[in-house]
């Protein structure tokens, strides 16, 4: 009974093999083309105007920020060589019950660049994706004070 064994194998048999072989490798590069970092990250010469404070044109400049399908804003008050005030606006209730984490980050983010008056910081928080939005409606709000 220790024999050699035969296996047959039919063509829709192969055909199977060959369609899950080809499903298996399309979601092998599917899963790396969305997990591999794509692009060389940020450096202060590729936008040196946000990331020093040269000259600005003094006021509030306000970046907006959807949340639960409603606009809160980020300002920033700058004189003519001082970021003065970041703060976050306009957040209602259901806001900041659905996203409680906002106003204590905004808080830390702005200590940090009224500190170091300038965004060209790594914000170190837990929460990375949440000071990652706020720190990027600050910067947009920074750009529109040099640039306007």
């Amino acid at each position: 009974m220790g024999g050699t064994r035969i296996f047959v194998l039919q063509m829709k048999d192969l055909i199977r093999i060959g369609i899950f072989t080809l499903l298996g490798l399309a979601l092998i590069i599917l899963l790396l083309v969305l997990l591999v970092p794509r692009g060389r990250g940020a450096t202060p010469e590729d936008d040196q105007a946000v990331y020093s404070s040269d000259r600005f044109v003094p006021g509030t400049y306000v970046s907006t920020i959807i949340l639960n399908n409603e606009p809160v804003q980020v300002r920033v008050t700058v004189s003519e060589e001082d970021i003065l005030m970041v703060y976050l606006s306009g957040m209602d209730e259901v806001q900041r019950t659905f996203y409680p984490l906002f106003e204590p980050r905004m808080q830390d983010l702005a200590e940090e660049v009224l500190r170091y008056q300038s965004v060209n910081i790594v914000p170190q928080t837990d929460y990375p994706v949440t000071t990652g939005i706020l720190h990027e409606a600050v910067i947009a709000a920074l750009r529109m004070a040099y640039t306007n």
